[in-house]
């Protein structure tokens, strides 16, 4: 391996999905890194929606938001032509860039998201959102997951409608060879991830995982590495992005 990389003698693991986890399994290993592949969360798509009543509520639907880039993958997959169902003047919103851009990768070209950061606080500011009283509001996004957003709105007096169209479930199997080795850091994107992390691992390896540096997708993933136990204090990203990832990668080492 080329020493000269900047991460070369770097062991990380990535805990994203098998999905998701390639893009950056790639950019990491180009940069030298030793990447682990140790998917700790497995998404699987849902079709068990009533299609009658949504179809009826597309026809007046005047918001619709998509809370991951999964919920865009598999809402679209299993509802392909419900664009032209919906009023041209209905709106499009999503939780985070990652999902605006994926919306814009399947033509769905003006979507409401805040630039800043990627999470339902930040979305629940934008001025499209304070006044939605009577106004219907379709949610496409996973199987459980956080409330804040749907009962805001609702509080605001909107009429909500909401369909799961994927679940997360912890993998049948692991590798846990791959983490005997030293590992220099742990990728989480999510809090359900960490938990699953644990529940993955062995409690025999816990003392060691424990004392890992962990680089985090949000404040609120790392306040659950903290509750967790992780001694170190994790490295917070801007967003849970492979992009934003990958900086606060870079950001670590050059200061390391």
């Amino acid at each position: 391996m080329d020493q000269t990389l900047p991460l070369s003698n770097t062991s990380i693991v990535v805990t994203r999905a098998n999905q998701q986890n390639k893009h950056i399994c790639a950019e990491l290993t180009s940069l030298g890194a030793n990447v682990v592949a140790f998917p700790c969360i497995e998404i699987r798509p849902l079709y068990n929606f009533d299609s009658s009543h949504l179809e009826n509520f597309l026809s007046h639907c005047e918001l619709i938001i998509f809370t991951s880039t999964n919920a865009v993958q598999y809402g679209l997959q299993a509802l392909p032509d419900f664009t032209v169902k919906v009023p041209s003047s209905c709106k499009f919103a999503a939780v985070g860039t990652s999902t605006a851009q994926a919306l814009r990768d399947y033509g769905i070209q003006q979507v409401l998201t805040p630039l800043e950061d990627s999470d339902s606080e930040a979305l629940l500011k934008l001025p499209e959102l304070q006044n939605v009283k009577q106004r219907s509001v379709l949610f496409v996004k996973g199987e459980g997951g956080r409330k804040l957003l749907r009962e805001t709105l609702k509080s605001r007096g909107a009429v909500i409608h909401s369909i799961d169209v994927y679940q997360r479930t912890l993998p049948k199997a692991v590798n846990l060879d791959a983490l005997n080795d030293k590992i220099d850091l742990l990728l989480f994107t999510s809090s359900e991830v960490v938990e699953n992390f644990l529940a993955l691992t062995p409690k025999s390896l816990h003392s060691t995982l424990l004392s890992c540096q962990t680089i985090v997708g949000h404040t609120r993933i790392g306040n659950k590495v903290t509750a967790l136990g992780f001694k170190k204090l994790p490295i917070i990203a801007a967003t849970p992005s492979d992009t934003d990832m990958l900086a606060a990668i870079n950001q670590w080492i050059h200061s390391a």
